[in-house]
């Protein structure tokens, strides 16, 4: 055993069979990583057929949601506009109510002093003025003196007698019933 061709045969009989050991080790590992390289070919092959139209979807979509913004943009824009044009509306709509307001009472103002001139009403008291809105209860309430100079008129009484023709004279009796004949 000392013979030095034995121990460098043994050795190199070792060391085959480790690099065999070795190999049939790896040979497992080399099939899994070929399966693996197909495995990625086939993947890199899909999304290159794949990829470009979904990119391309995507951009499309990108471009209408871009679209879509802006027309929402002039659409709440749009109500906004709509929404200063009614406010202005019914601002002219209470001023014109309040201008008929104001004109009803005007109008409704003078029937009554043409309905009082005409029928012969005592119109209240020319030394007060009352406001009728205002409760009986309030101090504020009161009859206020008025200054102002009062012209008689006498007995004239505008269309007391209709039945008279311009120009010729009443008849004896008056329209109105005499209250000594009563």
């Amino acid at each position: 055993m000392t013979d030095p061709v034995f121990w460098l045969g043994l050795s190199v009989g070792l060391v085959a069979v480790g690099i065999l050991a070795v190999i049939l080790t790896l040979l497992p590992a080399v099939i899994q990583l070929g399966r693996a390289a197909q495995s990625v070919e086939r993947f890199f092959d899909t999304l290159l057929r794949e990829l470009p139209p979904t990119l391309e979807a995507l951009r499309l979509t990108s471009l209408e949601v871009s679209e879509i913004a802006d027309s929402l943009d002039e659409g709440v824009k749009g109500a906004g506009q709509v929404v200063k044009q009614v406010n202005r509306s019914i601002e002219g709509a209470r001023t014109q109510a309040r201008g008929a307001q104001v004109n009803i009472r005007s109008l409704w103002a003078g029937v009554r002093a043409a309905w009082q001139t005409l029928s012969g009403e005592v119109p209240p008291p020319a030394g007060a003025i009352h406001n009728p809105r205002l409760r009986p209860s309030d101090p504020s309430n009161r009859a206020f003196p008025v200054a102002s100079s009062t012209i008689p008129l006498g007995d004239v009484r505008p269309f007391a007698d209709r039945s008279t023709p311009e120009g010729s004279q009443p008849d004896a009796q008056s329209s109105r019933p005499d209250p000594a004949n009563s």
